[in-house]
C-alpha cells in the first residue's frame, strides 16, 4: 500500500516537474505516462533476471530483504530528476526550431533531448518499481504448496492499488497545494528510502526448501499458461485504451475541462482495480464465465453512459439563468462525482481479468513477471493509441473507434477458455478485426456528437483538423462571423466583442511605447491580435507562439478579418509552449501579449503564475509592456484576485483596462506608464488608426477612458495576500459557479 502511494506520488510530481521543463504539451503527457507504465512493464518482465543478479551480487537470500534493496534503488534512481533539472534550457540552442510549411517546429535534436531526459528521470525508477510486484508474490510462496494462498496476487494487488488511490488524491489535492510539487517529490523519495531500509534490515520472508515449488518457478510459459498470459495482455490493452478514451471523452463532454479531470479519472480507475482485486481475492467461486458476463455489461454500460452523457451534465449542472444553458462543473465535488459515475462502473469489470489471471498462474507455479509485465506494456500501448494516435485523426474518429475496439476485445474474451489451449487464430483474428475497424471508422465531422442546442449540430463545419491534443474546426455563424472550435469549446472568434478586446491588447501598449519594434504573441487564436500588431509600421519582428500548430494552419480561413496576417514577412509562427519558448529565447521584446485558454482550463494555470510573469518581465525591453487577458465573467472572485495580485506584485508599474464587455486586460511594465503618450502617438500610424476604427475607437480619449485602476490602486484594493506560483498554484481548482453573485466587480 505504501509502495503504491509513493509511486503515484512520484507520478503526480513528475507531471508538474516535466511540464515546468518542457511545457504543457501532449508530448509531455505521453513522456510521463509511457515512461511510468512502460518502466513498470519492463521491470516486471526483467524481474527474475534483476532479482537473480542482485541476489548474486549481494548474497541476499531473503526475498523481503531483496525487496527492500529494490525499493532503495527506486529512491536512488529518482535522484536523477533533480540532477536533470540542472540541465540548461538552451542545451541545443536558444531557437531550436526548423521551418516546415511556413511554421517553425521543434528540431529533432530538441525533441530527442526531451525524450531522453524524461526516459532517464521516469523510466529508470519505474523499471525498479516494476520488479516489486512479482518479487513480493514470489516472496510469500511457501515451501508447502498446500499452504500457499493462490489468491495472494489479487490481494497484494488490491493493497497496492488502494495505496495508489490515496496517493493520487492526497498528493494532487493536498500535499502539492500545501507544499509544492518539489517538496512532494522529496517526500516520496524519503518515504521510498525509509520503506526500503525497513525491509532490508527486517527481512522475514517465508523460507523455501530446496527443490520446492517456490524454487521451481516457471519463467517460460507452458501450454497451460499461454491462455492466461493472453488474457493479461487483453486486459492491459483494453484497460489502457479505456483510460485514454476516458481522458479524451470527458475532456470533450466537459466544455471547460479543468486539470483535475485527469486526476479524478486516474483515481476512479485505480479504485476500480482495487475493488476488482478484492472481489477476485475474496470470491473463490468466481470463474472466467462471470468475468465474460461482466465485460459484456461494461461495454453496454459504456455505450449507455456515452449516449446520455449530456443529460447527466444537465442534471448536475447549474443554470446561469432561467432558460439559459447549464454550466458544468461548478465545483470539484461535482466533477469528482461525475467522473466516478462515468469511470467506476466500466473500469471495475474490465479490471477483474488481470488479478484473476495472476491467481491462476500463481496456482500453476508460474512466475508473474511475464504476465504482469506484458499486461503493463499492453496498457501503455492502449493508452497511447487512444490519447495520441487515434485522436490525431480527430476526436470523432477516436471516440467511435474505441467503442468498436472494446466490442472486439469483449468478443476475444468470450472465445477464451479455461480448459482449451489458446489457438493462434484468435489473436490473429482479433488483430484483423481491429485493423478493419480502424480503417472503416468514419473520419468526418460528426454533428451527432453535439446536442441540438449547440451550433456544431446545426451548422456545417469546415477546416476539420486533428492532432494528439485537439480537434479543431471552424463554424460560420448566422451573423457571418467565424468561430474557431477546439472540440466543443469555442476558443476564439471574429465577433466585434472578440476583435475589440484582442486588438486593444496590442494597440493600447504599442501606442504607449515610444518606438515599438519587436513583439511576442503567446497564443495566436484567429489572428486578431497579430493583425493589430502588424498594423504598426515600426514593428519589424512579430513572434507568434502557439501549442496547437493547427491554429496556424487554419489562419487563412480568417484572412478577411485579419488582413492575411499569416503571410506578413515580419511574422514567425512558432509551434511551442509559451513558457518553454521564454526559457529558451534570448530575445527582448517591446510587447508581450498573453491570451491563453481560460485560466480554469487544464494546463493554462502556468500562464498566470508569478514565475511566468517574471519570465516575461525579464524578456521586456526597458520600455516594454506585457498585456494579459483576464476574463472576469469566466472566473470566480478568488481566482480573479489571485491573478491580479500576482501580476501587480511582479510588474513595477501596471494598470487594468476594459477590453470589451467582461474581458479585462492587465498591463505591466518595468517603466513608468505614460498615458499622455496615447494622445501623442495616436496619429503616428495611419494603418493602426484605421485598425482601431474598425473596433469603434476613434480618439485617444476613448482609449484612456477604458483604464479602471492603476497598479497602486490595485495593490491597495487587494491588500497583502497569497500569489500564484509554480509550486503553489490551485487556479484550475477554483471553478466558476454562475449562480453565485458576482460582487465587487472591477468595472464598478
Amino acid at each position: 500500500a505504501l509502495s503504491g502511494f509513493i509511486s503515484l506520488g512520484y507520478q503526480v510530481a513528475w507531471f508538474r516537474i516535466l511540464v515546468d521543463w518542457f511545457g504543457s504539451t501532449s508530448l509531455t503527457f505521453t513522456l510521463v505516462v509511457s515512461g511510468f507504465i512502460g518502466g513498470l512493464g519492463c521491470g516486471a518482465l526483467l524481474s527474475p533476471s534483476i532479482c537473480a543478479w542482485l541476489a548474486a551480487r549481494t548474497g541476499l537470500r531473503d526475498r523481503l530483504r531483496l525487496y527492500g534493496l529494490v525499493e532503495i534503488l527506486v529512491g536512488l534512481s529518482a535522484l536523477l530528476t533533480p540532477l536533470a533539472g540542472h540541465l540548461p534550457a538552451d542545451l541545443v540552442g536558444s531557437f531550436p526550431f526548423r521551418m516546415d510549411g511556413g511554421i517553425w517546429f521543434p528540431t529533432i535534436s530538441y525533441e530527442i533531448v526531451q525524450v531522453l531526459t524524461a526516459a532517464i528521470c521516469v523510466f529508470v525508477p519505474c523499471l525498479f518499481m516494476g520488479v516489486t510486484f512479482p518479487l513480493l508474490c514470489d516472496a510469500f510462496r511457501r515451501s508447502d504448496s498446500s499452504r500457499c494462498d493462490d489468491r495472494l496476487p489479487s490481494t497484494l494487488y488490491a493493497w497496492n492499488t488502494l495505496g495508489a488511490c490515496a496517493g493520487i488524491l492526497v498528493c494532487q489535492f493536498a500535499l502539492i497545494l500545501w507544499f509544492g510539487h518539489g517538496a512532494v517529490f522529496w517526500l516520496m523519495l524519503s518515504l521510498n528510502l525509509g520503506l526500503g531500509g525497513f525491509f532490508l534490515l527486517r527481512g522475514g520472508a517465508p523460507s523455501a526448501a530446496p527443490n520446492s515449488p517456490a524454487d521451481r518457478l516457471l519463467t517460460t510459459p507452458d501450454g497451460s499458461a499461454v491462455g492466461w498470459i493472453a488474457a493479461a495482455v487483453l486486459s492491459g490493452l483494453l484497460a489502457g485504451g479505456l483510460e485514454g478514451d476516458l481522458f479524451r471523452r470527458l475532456g470533450f463532454i466537459i466544455v471547460l475541462s479543468p486539470g483535475a479531470t485527469m486526476s479524478f479519472v486516474s483515481f476512479w480507475a485505480v479504485l476500480g482495480i482495487f475493488i476488482a482485486s478484492l472481489i477476485v481475492g475474496r470470491m473463490r467461486q468466481l470463474r472466467l464465465t462471470h468475468i465474460k458476463f461482466a465485460y459484456i455489461l461494461a461495454w453496454l454500460g459504456y455505450i449507455t453512459l456515452w449516449r446520455y452523457s449530456d443529460e447527466l451534465t444537465y442534471l448536475l449542472g447549474a443554470p446561469v439563468a432561467s432558460g439559459a444553458a447549464y454550466h458544468f462543473p461548478v465545483s470539484l465535488g461535482q466533477l469528482f462525482v461525475y467522473t466516478g459515475i462515468y469511470v467506476l462502473p466500466v473500469y471495475l469489470p474490465v479490471a477483474l481479468l488481470l488479478p484473476f489471471a495472476c491467481n491462476r498462474l500463481q496456482q500453476r507455479g508460474h512466475h508473474l513477471g511475464l504476465a504482469y509485465g506484458l499486461n503493463t506494456i499492453a496498457f501503455c500501448l492502449g493508452l497511447i493509441a487512444f490519447t495520441l494516435l487515434a485522436p490525431a485523426v480527430n476526436i470523432f474518429y477516436s471516440l467511435k473507434l474505441f467503442l468498436a475496439i472494446m466490442a472486439i476485445a469483449t468478443v476475444g474474451l468470450l472465445l477464451l477458455s479455461e480448459s482449451r489451449p489458446l489457438r493462434i487464430w484468435l489473436p490473429a483474428g482479433l488483430a484483423t478485426l481491429a485493423a478493419i475497424a480502424a480503417s472503416a471508422t468514419p473520419r468526418s465531422f460528426d454533428p451527432d456528437f453535439f446536442t441540438p442546442a449547440m451550433w456544431p449540430h446545426v451548422l456545417p463545419a469546415t477546416d476539420l483538423r486533428g492532432n494528439a491534443a485537439h480537434t479543431t474546426y471552424v463554424l460560420q455563424l448566422p451573423d457571418r462571423n467565424l468561430r474557431l472550435f477546439f472540440g466543443r469549446l469555442s476558443m476564439s472568434g471574429t465577433s466585434m466583442e472578440s476583435q475589440r478586446y484582442m486588438r486593444l491588447m496590442a494597440h493600447f501598449p504599442l501606442l504607449m511605447h515610444p518606438d515599438p519594434q519587436k513583439a511576442l504573441l503567446i497564443c495566436f487564436g484567429v489572428g486578431n491580435t497579430a493583425s493589430a500588431i502588424a498594423a504598426h509600421e515600426s514593428v519589424r519582428q512579430i513572434d507568434a507562439v502557439d501549442l496547437n500548430a493547427d491554429v496556424f494552419r487554419t489562419a487563412p480561413r480568417f484572412q478577411a478579418f485579419h488582413d492575411n496576417v499569416q503571410n506578413d514577412p515580419r511574422l514567425r509562427l512558432i509551434n511551442a509552449d509559451g513558457r518553454s519558448f521564454l526559457r529558451l529565447t534570448d530575445e527582448r521584446y517591446d510587447l508581450i501579449t498573453s491570451e491563453p485558454p481560460p485560466p480554469l482550463a487544464g494546463g493554462a494555470y502556468r500562464l498566470y503564475s508569478r514565475e511566468y510573469y517574471e519570465q516575461a518581465l525579464n524578456h521586456l525591453s526597458p520600455d516594454g509592456m506585457m498585456t494579459q487577458w483576464l476574463p472576469e465573467g469566466q472566473l470566480p472572485r478568488a481566482a480573479i484576485e489571485l491573478v491580479v495580485r500576482t501580476f501587480v506584485n511582479v510588474f513595477p508599474h501596471s494598470l487594468l483596462f476594459v477590453g470589451s464587455g467582461d474581458h479585462l486586460i492587465l498591463l505591466g511594465s518595468p517603466a513608468t506608464l505614460d498615458l499622455q503618450r496615447l494622445s501623442a502617438r495616436f496619429d503616428v500610424s495611419a494603418t493602426a488608426r484605421m485598425d482601431l476604427g474598425r473596433v469603434g475607437v476613434f480618439s485617444p480619449g476613448e482609449l484612456s477612458s477604458r483604464v479602471l485602476l492603476d497598479g497602486a490602486a490595485l495593490r491597495n484594493r487587494l491588500g497583502p495576500g497569497r500569489v500564484l506560483s509554480d509550486q503553489h498554484n490551485d487556479l484550475e481548482h477554483l471553478l466558476y459557479d454562475p449562480a453565485e453573485e458576482h460582487r465587487d466587480s472591477y468595472r464598478q
